[in-house]
């Protein structure tokens, strides 16, 4: 079972926002080449796996104040958003020296709620949640980095040069945190591995444990870095799936070969993590202020493990990070073994 989360938004008693699934609607998307801000450039993309027939979207943060080959990271949005989500994000980390690669995986992405009424949406949504989909996902990612290392190599490509594929890292929310935790080494229900292992280290927003059966070993083959990123209020739609906002840490309790770390932001819901919102219950300054530190404590969880940045591993495991979520949020962390 795929769990996902979908919200409705009204003003004024009318259905402005559509079917939302983790989409970030209220942010303008680039262009191709609109600069995200001084130290990101954007880029948009649609690649083609002839081997499948299938079109993936992407969009590219690349830095602009950093030379030479720089590490990458993958991003997976959520059921029903789009390369335009986690914008706040991506720029976060491209701003921080990393090419970031946010993809769209075509039949569990907008295309299956835009358009419709809402009772067909979300009967779209809930089909579009299904093994296929997540298959087809896992397959995209793969897709994703060979297609990485093939365009690295043309001298006619926008990065030609420009990528470090020896330190690639994995990222999602939602869907996307089940995308993330699978290519990281999260078995399935068949009890098969779709890790793959030219990712060295992965970010799970809004992570989640297994729909059914043991809730701890399927997280044992999982034995690279991991950081984990929820919140207190951090629950699924009653009507998508069971899940609540405590179950969320079961990756990291049970990932127990992996060093690994948890945050868990106090009053942070599911939604929060796409990306700002005007919309909902969250006060938008504690929801800026949150994504800031999300923004932050995944640039240094990434310099830390893919880079081995001393000075950021200081920051992560003696206090520095602790101390910015005081108040916040909490930060856990364990070591293989634990």
């Amino acid at each position: 079972m795929v769990h996902w989360a979908i919200r409705i938004v009204f003003v004024a008693g009318f259905l402005i926002g559509g079917w939302c699934s983790d989409v970030l609607a209220d942010e303008p998307a680039p262009s191709t080449t609109q600069a995200a801000d001084s130290k990101v450039g954007t880029i948009d993309e649609d690649w083609v796996d002839a081997a499948r027939g299938r079109t993936v979207p992407v969009r590219i943060d690349e830095p602009k104040e950093f030379s030479g080959p720089r590490p990458i990271v993958i991003v997976s949005h959520g059921l029903g958003g789009s390369r335009d989500g986690l914008a706040y994000f991506g720029r976060a980390l491209a701003a921080d020296g990393y090419v970031v690669v946010h993809l769209q995986h075509v039949g569990s992405d907008e295309s299956v709620w835009k358009g419709k009424d809402a009772k067909t949406a979300q009967a779209a949504l809930k089909a579009a949640a299904s093994p296929q989909q997540f298959q087809a996902r896992i397959v995209d990612v793969k897709f994703a980095i060979d297609e990485l290392q093939r365009r690295n190599k043309q001298t006619d490509w926008p990065l030609h040069g420009r990528l470090d594929l020896s330190r690639i890292a994995m990222a999602g929310h939602s869907f996307g945190a089940i995308t993330t935790q699978a290519i990281c080494g999260q078995t399935l229900p068949s009890g098969k591995s779709s890790a793959d292992p030219r990712v060295k280290a992965g970010i799970a927003l809004s992570p989640s444990p297994p729909g059914g059966g043991d809730p701890h070993g399927p997280f044992v083959g999982i034995h690279i870095p991991m950081l984990f990123i929820t919140g207190t209020k951090d629950d699924a739609p009653a009507f998508a799936s069971k899940v609540k906002a405590a179950d969320r840490r079961s990756p990291f309790d049970a990932a127990v070969h992996s060093n690994r770390y948890l945050i868990i932001l106090d009053g942070a819901d599911h939604m929060v993590f796409n990306g700002p919102t005007r919309f909902g219950s969250v006060d938008p300054k504690l929801a800026d202020q949150w994504l800031e530190l999300v923004g932050k404590a995944s640039a240094a969880f990434l310099d830390a493990t893919l880079l081995d940045d001393a000075a950021k591993r200081k920051y992560l495991d003696d206090g520095g990070l602790a101390s910015d979520l005081k108040g916040v949020g909490t930060l856990e962390h364990r070591q293989p073994g634990q």
